[in-house]
């Protein structure tokens, strides 16, 4: 009896399954039966060959990332090992991403890294002194060779980054030297394309990392006096490598000064309250007098590879730092700016307690 009903059950369930199978080659086809996408190994080409000094920095990935999508080849200057690009060689396609070791302190690697390209892109820059260079260094005198070594070489276009509040008769010696990087270049592409882009928030960055690092890490946040109401629209490094990207293909730009900034508006002590409240951390305000700050910043700025404060950036944080309104911004760009309130966690959640790590 027992094997009566085994024999009955599995012939009911092989003719469920022969059913069900019939059901499922009636109405959905086989998958050979389905028509096949034609095969393209090969990806679209702009033919731009752009040679991008400074992309081994924090903007650079965002630049090369973009490149990389439009199917442009990009040169990468470097100095040191491989270990300074590699992340960037997965940005673009097999052989478009072509490191190379220069030394711009030698116009004839300068203008070999140049040699093949049609368009340069400067993103050097640096708001403080090292012991290797001066920001007279980076900001301006590595600008100027840059722009001589790719006029020798032939080279078309040139887009220089600067920065927003770069003007000859400022107090800071950072935004002195911005603009006359921007004067250096001119001299040698009077049509070249410059970027003066505000602060900069991301992965990596000197902004919203600061002061999540000075909450998890210092007894106290210090507001340095002059700065707490100091006002400024961060933005986006995605955004400035979109409009980089914008500036490569139309032509409209050439030869046009662009002041970038984001959508809001805040100030120093808004941007800590955000960061405070993106990162749950319990944190104590001191008040410190600007000269104070300026003397301690003075002595730790040497020795710091990566310093919090300098006595330079104090300087330049006693102003408001916004667009003029004389030159044209992201909307002539058509970037639409980052939400900063939005991305923030993705950039500082790290900071957490780990009990908050996972809270959205």
């Amino acid at each position: 009896m027992l094997r009566t009903s085994l024999s009955l059950s599995r012939a009911n369930n092989l003719v469920l399954l022969t059913s069900t199978r019939s059901v499922t080659n009636k109405y959905t086809p086989l998958v050979a039966e389905r028509p096949i996408a034609p095969l393209n190994a090969s990806s679209h080409v702009s033919g731009v060959i752009a040679t991008v000094f400074g992309s081994t920095g924090f903007v650079g990935r965002y630049v090369v990332s973009r490149l990389g999508d439009q199917g442009s080849q990009v040169i990468i200057p470097y100095r040191g090992t491989e270990n300074g690009f590699r992340h960037l060689r997965v940005l673009g396609d097999l052989g478009q991403i072509v490191p190379m070791a220069c030394d711009v302190w030698k116009p004839e690697q300068i203008q070999e890294a140049c040699a093949q390209s049609n368009l340069v892109i400067n993103l050097i820059g640096s708001r403080w002194d090292t012991k290797n260079f001066s920001m007279d260094d980076t900001n301006h005198v590595i600008a100027d060779n840059i722009a001589r070594g790719a006029r020798a070489a032939g080279v078309r276009r040139f887009i220089h980054v600067s920065a927003l509040g770069a003007k000859d008769d400022a107090a800071s010696e950072f935004a002195r030297t911005k603009y006359l990087g921007e004067i250096a270049v001119r001299n040698q592409y009077p049509d070249a394309t410059i970027l003066r882009p505000s602060t900069l928030f991301g992965f990596e960055d000197h902004l919203l990392n600061r002061w999540a690092s000075i909450m998890r890490f210092w007894p106290v946040v210090p507001l340095v006096e002059g700065t707490a109401d100091r006002r400024e629209a961060p933005m986006s490094a995605i955004n400035l490598a979109d409009a980089i990207k914008r500036c490569i293909f139309d032509r409209k730009t050439i030869g046009k000064i662009f002041e970038l900034q984001g959508s809001k508006t805040y100030t120093t002590k808004e941007l800590i309250d955000l960061v405070r409240a993106t990162t749950y951390l319990e944190t104590k305000e001191v008040d410190v007098p600007f000269r104070v700050m300026k003397t301690l910043t003075g002595v730790t700025e040497h020795f710091l590879r990566k310093p919090r404060f300098t006595s330079d950036e104090l300087v330049f944080q006693q102003e408001d730092n916004l667009v003029s309104g004389n030159y044209p911004g992201l909307q002539d760009l058509d970037v639409t700016p980052v939400d900063l309130e939005a991305v923030a966690v993705k950039h500082i959640r790290h900071y957490r307690m780990p009990k908050f790590l996972n809270e959205l």
